[in-house]
């Protein structure tokens, strides 16, 4: 268990951004799927899709060291100290519904980073382009609730869930693939 929580943060980001993904997937199939499979073991799974999500933005910072300042080291703290507050607020049940301002957040900040580190060869291009995408979706999505009290139409709902899962599988695969470039260019 102790090698676990010391293994290299590499080793650690590419796990939880992989975990991340099957955890998101296993929301949505359970979503379309109508079955309540997963609703003992609800605030379980949403303390794990939380806990994944921080590890991979905590690791980030490591990820990409190099090309930010460094007062992005605090900042990315920051940000998943307000992803394991909402998701803790997800599960308490404080919020009807979802916890907006943390995806805002998430997302806002999410295309900051993306389109700060676009073309330094970090992440695969398919992947930048991904997160970028999904990332302006759901911030676009978040903030018209948040900060402007829209209700968007339902119409919408199709639309902002592609953007979800443009953010999820770019943040996640960008995030895999980009640790993996980096061991192996180490390792030559």
């Amino acid at each position: 268990m102790k090698k676990f929580f010391t293994q290299p943060i590499g080793d650690l980001a590419r796990q939880n951004a992989l975990a991340f993904l099957v955890i998101n997937l296993a929301f949505i199939g359970v979503e379309f799927s109508g079955t309540t499979a997963l609703d003992a073991v609800e605030g379980f799974v949403n303390f794990l899709w939380g806990f994944t999500l921080i590890s991979v933005i905590v690791a980030g910072y490591y990820l990409v060291e190099g090309h930010v300042p460094e007062y992005w080291k605090p900042a990315t703290t920051v940000l998943a100290t307000v992803i394991i507050f909402g998701t803790f607020l997800e599960i308490l049940e404080f919020e009807e519904g979802f916890f907006i301002p943390m995806y805002f957040f998430w997302a806002f900040n999410s295309l900051i980073y993306t389109l700060t580190l676009r073309g330094t060869g970090i992440f695969r291009p398919i992947y930048e382009y991904i997160t970028l995408l999904g990332a302006l979706i759901v911030t676009i999505g978040t903030s018209a609730d948040f900060l402007f009290g829209l209700d968007l139409p339902e119409a919408f709902d199709m639309f902002f869930f592609f953007g979800w899962l443009s953010l999820v599988v770019g943040t996640s695969l960008g995030n895999y693939f980009a640790w993996g470039d980096k061991a192996s260019s180490s390792s030559e």
